[in-house]
């Protein structure tokens, strides 16, 4: 059945889905394997609340914004090589005299830092959302989200793998030359894969299927 995609004004965790004329929202940072690999969005069923009272449609105040789509994660890639070649002659001025073992263990912290950020945020967004309405209040189903073209899931993946090879490039390289501002780039981009899966359920229409053909009751 189709389905429009709204997002959530000040609040990029959530979506609003309105499907035959119901609203349901969406969490889209209740799981961490959907966070990790945002593809399971469009593999796996996700869990959604209706919204019964319209009052709180209201004080949600959803809102349309310009679809992003992942055109934008793909600029970011694009953005990241064009630092990398500004930054080549200057690369040397920021290498530290360390060993490997001492970069791993900085990368564990840089790491361990972008994730404590990233759920931090997360955090304020749900208690933002849970000062007018409590999800695990509301009635829920679980629905399959289909992807808005095909063209989106070759865009998606393309820039999804292209940003998690420089990760990787990243930190290895940083092990290797304890470069701190490719560990510092490298970390940047690791936060930006954090919100990738934001993409695969955009502003606009697609396609949902409840899991058991049933709305929530």
């Amino acid at each position: 059945m189709n389905c429009e995609v709204r997002h959530l004004a000040k609040n990029m965790r959530y979506r609003i889905l309105i499907i035959d004329g119901e609203q349901y929202i969406l969490d889209m940072e209740r799981s961490l394997w959907k966070i990790i690999f945002p593809f399971l969005f469009w593999l796996v069923p996700s869990q959604i609340f209706k919204i019964e009272d319209q009052s709180i449609v209201e004080q949600l105040k959803t809102t349309k914004k310009e679809k992003v789509g992942s055109s934008s994660v793909i600029s970011l890639g694009g953005f990241a090589y064009a630092i990398g070649i500004l930054l080549t002659p200057l690369m040397d001025y920021f290498e530290i005299p360390s060993s490997p073992v001492v970069n791993i263990v900085l990368l564990i912290l840089a790491l361990a830092s972008v994730a404590f950020l990233y759920f931090s945020i997360s955090h304020r967004r749900k208690k933002a959302l849970n000062n007018v309405v409590e999800l695990e209040a509301l009635p829920r189903n679980k629905l399959w989200i289909q992807p808005s073209s095909t063209k989106l899931v070759i865009k998606f993946f393309t820039a999804y793998i292209f940003i998690l090879g420089f990760i990787l490039f990243g930190f290895l390289m940083y092990i290797q030359t304890g470069n701190i501002m490719v560990l510092i780039i490298a970390s940047g981009f690791f936060f930006v894969l954090f919100i990738a899966n934001r993409v695969t359920v955009d502003e606009g229409h697609t396609t949902v299927k409840f899991k058991d053909e049933k709305k929530a009751v």
